[in-house]
């Protein structure tokens, strides 16, 4: 085991943030994602002395291809970025069309808010759609139930749909050429990396769990999103080992978050102990800044922890901006367990300019960030309420 007591540092944090990321992608089913899995079963044996359980997750597979692009051809000759959504189709070939806006689209439930075009051939046939990010560059997502499995969908950025939004309303009619070799067939399969760190009182069968996604996108090595929290968590379990608490701790890293939460649904689907687990912290994205966003329920619960958020960065003379959103968000593995019943917090420190984003690499103020979090997490961990409860959320 390693010397728990040696000083996590800003440096630690990045080198090791920087290894993660030499994997790669960690797209689901991918060898990155694999060689990222052995990587972490390994460190977590070394550093606590514990062996690490991996629960195959197998779905069916989705490659976003290799010739993918969209090209503005009127009023002006552009070629803009443009990311498959996942389980996009293909295109037939180069796609000629013109651009329509039809209103809003929301993702992970409504935790996102898009616009959403669609490109017509001469008959106004839908031939593909187009999605305008809220805020920032175009950036892959999974697609929502009950799309349109017959033709592409792209991510665009939110400057180029205000720039389609600005000619529809001058009466111009954009035009593009597109095209997308995307296919589905065969299995994608990965684990979930869970480790169990005993607690004092033996007799004491509940537990709390805390976890992080380790997978990314198909375009992104993903340092921010979601390689910090991960970093974050193999060290939150070193700590936690050294130092058990009176319950049992449950680690978990999932993979195929980025596929609507397969990882953590498919956890929580064949679980048997759902009634014994106090609540689930999840950690997902610490980026560059100084702004908290904390997710949690039930309200009560919600209070609390932003509360000792808080008072930590008091304590430890930080200075950060704490919010709090109720109720949680749908668009992170702790959606999984809120919609069985379980309590949950989620943290993150957004970073929207990095969000599955090629230049989504290590940042020393991230590394700031993952070290704040495994000192403040380890800090409050005992003072957040156990047997809390909360209702499954009404539909």
């Amino acid at each position: 085991m390693l010397d728990s007591t040696k000083a996590f540092t800003e440096e630690l944090a990045y080198r090791e943030l920087t290894h993660l990321v030499s994997f790669g992608c960690r797209f689901h089913g991918t060898s990155g994602n694999h060689d990222a899995a052995d990587w972490l079963c390994s460190e977590l044996l070394t550093r606590t002395g514990l062996t690490p359980k991996r629960q195959s997750v197998d779905l069916a597979a989705w490659n976003p291809g290799l010739q993918h692009g969209l090209d503005i051809t009127n009023p002006v000759e552009e070629h803009i970025e443009a990311w498959p959504l996942l389980w996009s189709s293909a295109s037939e070939g180069l796609i000629h069309a013109h651009i329509t806006y039809l209103g809003p689209c929301g993702l992970w439930g409504d935790s996102m808010v898009w616009q959403r075009f669609v490109a017509l051939d001469r008959d106004n046939n839908p031939l593909a759609y187009l999605l305008s990010r809220d805020v920032g560059p175009a950036a892959p997502q999974p697609l929502p139930a009950g799309f349109d499995r017959s033709v592409p969908h792209f991510s665009i950025s939110h400057e180029d749909g205000e720039r389609f939004l600005d000619w529809i309303r001058q009466g111009i009619v954009p035009e593009v050429s597109l095209t997308c070799d995307a296919d589905r067939g065969g299995r994608a399969v990965s684990d979930n990396i869970i480790l169990d760190i005993p607690g004092s009182d033996t007799s004491d069968d509940s537990c709390v769990i805390l976890c992080a996604h380790y997978d990314t996108y198909y375009n992104t090595c993903g340092a921010y999103d979601n390689g910090s929290g991960t970093i974050a968590l193999l060290n939150l379990a070193q700590v936690l080992a050294a130092a058990p608490r009176s319950y049992r701790v449950r680690i978990i890293f999932f993979t195929a978050e980025e596929w609507h939460l397969a990882g953590s649904r498919y956890y929580v689907d064949t679980a048997d102990d759902l009634d014994r687990i106090h609540f689930v912290y999840n950690i997902d994205g610490l980026g560059r800044a100084d702004f908290v966003e904390l997710f949690s329920a039930p309200e009560s619960l919600a209070y609390r922890f932003h509360s000792l958020v808080e008072a930590y960065n008091e304590e430890a003379q930080r200075d950060m901006t704490v919010v709090s959103r109720f109720p949680p968000t749908k668009g992170t593995d702790d959606a999984s367990f809120h919609m069985a019943g379980v309590p949950t917090v989620y943290m993150t420190i957004n970073d929207k300019q990095r969000l599955h984003q090629p230049n989504d690499l290590p940042e020393m103020l991230s590394a700031r960030n993952i070290v704040w979090a495994v000192s403040m997490v380890a800090a409050i961990l005992d003072r957040i309420p156990l047997n809390t409860h909360v209702e499954r959320p009404v539909l």
